[in-house]
């Protein structure tokens, strides 16, 4: 599906609005499900992969067929620390939705939003560890079309139906990354026309996003 990832994006951010324009309640159900589906994959992702290393240490994943760089070759260091940085700035988006959106948590309010927002860091921080670990311990290298997560679920389980499930709940929850800017402008423009720096009509929220 490389090839023809644009049209299924721009279809995403499409689906996207149109189960915002439902209501807040109703798209959080939606997007609950892939959220949780995506942590239990990664989950299992990590058990089997630290077990198979235990049963065979000299597990190694194999180059992909296209675009795999090897080690050293991959330009200045200045670039990769660059795009280290970008990647993982993209990897925390959403985290500012939960210090906006206090008010719309249940009561007592902020100790739920703080509740939320150190589960969010356990959970991103044990996922982002694992799968750094698991990459350095395979060998696995960059490559263009083929994402570290993708390799890593490839080696461990196969060409299965678990690595198609795999991709399958990463994809949603890159789709569901967009939804932050659903979920959060209108709290944002909110409390930046109650300061005066927006116009005065975003000081009204609608019960959709």
């Amino acid at each position: 599906l490389h090839s023809v990832r644009v049209p299924i994006a721009a279809s995403a951010v499409g689906l996207i609005t149109l189960l915002n324009l439902r209501g807040i309640r109703e798209s959080g159900t939606i997007f609950a499900i892939p959220t949780y589906g995506f942590i239990v994959a990664f989950g299992l992702l990590l058990v089997a992969g630290f077990v198979r290393l235990l049963l065979d240490p000299g597990l190694t994943a194999e180059p992909p067929e296209a675009g795999w760089v090897a080690a050293g070759t991959a330009g200045p260091l200045w670039f990769i620390i660059l795009r280290a940085f970008s990647s993982g700035s993209a990897a925390l988006t959403g985290v500012e939705a939960i210090s906006n959106g206090i008010p719309a948590f249940k009561k007592p309010e902020p100790q739920n939003a703080q509740a939320t927002l150190v589960a969010m860091a356990l959970i991103l921080g044990t996922l982002f560890l694992g799968i750094t670990v698991l990459a350095r311990s395979i060998g696995v290298q960059h490559a263009e079309e083929i994402s570290a997560p993708a390799q890593i679920a490839k080696t461990v389980f196969g060409d299965n139906p678990v690595f198609y499930l795999i991709q399958g709940f990463t994809a949603l929850i890159l789709f569901l990354a967009a939804n932050t800017a659903y979920a959060d402008f209108p709290r944002l423009a909110s409390i930046l026309a109650r300061d005066r720096f927006l116009p005065h009509q975003f000081l009204f929220r609608g019960d959709r996003l």
